[in-house]
């Protein structure tokens, strides 16, 4: 609107405008005396009169609808203001409550578990070309996090930590052959090691090998961790058992096992970096 005062339109609007007020003057001053001539100059000034008159109530009209839209205009920004405010306390909100659910989830963890000292990670990116779904903590080294952490959701166990850098953390999921879970059947006691393959792993399972010829292990069954060799604690839910079949290659028999973690819908998870009874293979291996 400041453009339109500076604009050649209002400037010719203006000079009419004086134009006008002039010829209205000079008729003001005439009509003091009543002669034929006078009545010539009413006749013409008149009309210009009228338009005049049109002009500076159109102008009146202008300015009150101008002062009406500066009006609404502020209103505009402090409702706009308002939005943007609400907006940001309910995205606050939403965000508190999903911190409140993620913790609430492993509220019963620690109770069960209050050896266990966790922290509380995100999920930054995802490697596309692993069929075993490999993915990357915002979490590392400086945070605490080590090689061989277990990691988990409030569901159960999904890993444990590959490769630990500085400021982030790769993660090996139970579906990965390279991974080991020594593991039991909660109900039977059976005992096997978790591990992966190819074509378990493209249906989202993975298995629960060298069981004995004389196991129990049932349909439905649920699998945990054992706690064995120390680098997992014990009682980790894993899955619960599809169905058991004899493995080809030696006399033993492995269970078909559907993981309780839904690896595609993973955002949020705890690396346990602390647990009674943890060793660390890394030391091992040094000699430590």
């Amino acid at each position: 609107m400041r453009m339109f005062f500076k604009s050649t339109r209002f400037k010719v609007l203006l000079m009419i405008l004086v134009c006008l007020a002039i010829i209205s003057v000079v008729y003001g001053t005439l009509t003091n005396w009543s002669t034929p001539q006078t009545n010539i100059v009413g006749a013409i000034v008149k009309p210009v009169q009228k338009f005049s008159k049109g002009v500076s109530d159109g102008f009146d009209d202008f300015f009150k609808k101008f002062k009406k839209s500066e009006t609404y205009e502020a209103e505009q920004k402090q409702l706009q203001s308002q939005i943007n405010k609400l907006t940001s306390d309910l995205l606050d909100y939403q965000e508190i409550k999903q911190q409140n659910e993620f913790y609430k989830g492993f509220f019963e963890i620690k109770q069960k578990n209050p050896d266990f000292k966790m922290l509380p990670s995100t999920l930054i990116a995802r490697d596309p070309t692993d069929p075993y779904g490999t993915f990357t903590l915002d979490k590392g080294i400086v945070d605490g996090v080590a090689v061989y952490d277990p990691v988990i959701t409030a569901e159960g166990l999904v890993g444990y930590i590959s490769d630990a850098q500085s400021t982030q953390s790769v993660v090996t999921t139970v579906l990965n052959p390279k991974l080991n879970v020594s593991a039991i059947d909660r109900r039977t006691r059976d005992a096997g090691n978790i591990t992966g393959t190819p074509e378990l792993a493209a249906k989202g399972k993975c298995k629960l090998a060298y069981l004995p010829r004389s196991n129990s292990a049932a349909e439905n069954d649920y699998i945990v961790s054992s706690g064995a060799g120390g680098v997992f604690p014990e009682g980790l839910l894993i899955g619960n058992i599809e169905e058991i079949k004899q493995d080809t290659q030696n006399i033993s028999f492995y269970a078909v096992v559907v993981p309780v973690v839904k690896f595609d819908e993973i955002r949020d998870v705890m690396v346990i970096t602390s647990f009674n009874g943890q060793s660390s293979i890394a030391d091992k291996k040094a000699g430590k």
